[in-house]
């Protein structure tokens, strides 16, 4: 019996040590396609946040330690590859990370339904956090002409890319983890 626990807990860390090997290269890849590319990516000068939606997608189908390790890969390389203050993007992805959690296992689990739901309110949070930050930080920030210009547009973009990133990264959970039978 033991032995078989030691197995089992051998296997969650090499499931999960696997797990932040292909966070830091899916997110690193996503925050450099999201930086270089979003020029070709726009409609009406508002591109998708794809970091913020694979953090998103990842934490609903695992759980708060790889989410928050998904948010701060993801935030980390955003912040390293914008102009804004540092750690403005870290910070609203933990966020979003820990708001998202509260869905982890829920009923839709594997269903498009619940990260598609998600994905609305949760950019809102993310680019409002931002704005936040840049607003203590003394940076001016109209907030109706963000709500309408920035949240709302950038929330309905990212809750049509979330329809083509889930399926894929649905997959690729299920098989870093995968279910035993039960009888």
């Amino acid at each position: 019996m033991n032995r078989l626990i030691s197995r089992l807990r051998s296997s969650k860390r090499r499931s999960r040590k696997i797990s932040n090997l292909i966070a830091f290269i899916v997110l690193i890849s996503a925050a450099l396609i999201q930086t270089t590319l979003s020029p070709y990516m726009q409609i009406n000068g508002i591109h998708p946040d794809l970091v913020v939606v694979l953090v998103i997608a990842w934490t609903i189908l695992s759980d708060l330690e790889d989410g928050l390790t998904w948010a701060l890969v993801g935030g980390l390389s955003l912040d390293l590859l914008s102009a804004a203050p540092f750690g403005i993007f870290t910070l609203a992805l933990i966020m979003v990370a820990i708001v998202a959690n509260f869905s982890h296992g829920r009923i839709f689990g594997s269903s498009i339904v619940l990260p598609l739901g998600f994905t609305f309110p949760l950019s809102i949070l993310f680019n409002g956090i931002a704005l936040l930050i840049l607003s203590l930080l003394g940076r001016p920030v109209i907030w109706l002409d963000a709500f309408n210009d920035i949240f709302l547009p950038v929330a309905i973009f990212n809750t049509g890319v979330m329809v083509l990133v889930f399926p894929p990264l649905y997959y690729l959970y299920r098989r870093l983890h995968p279910q035993p039978l039960s009888f």
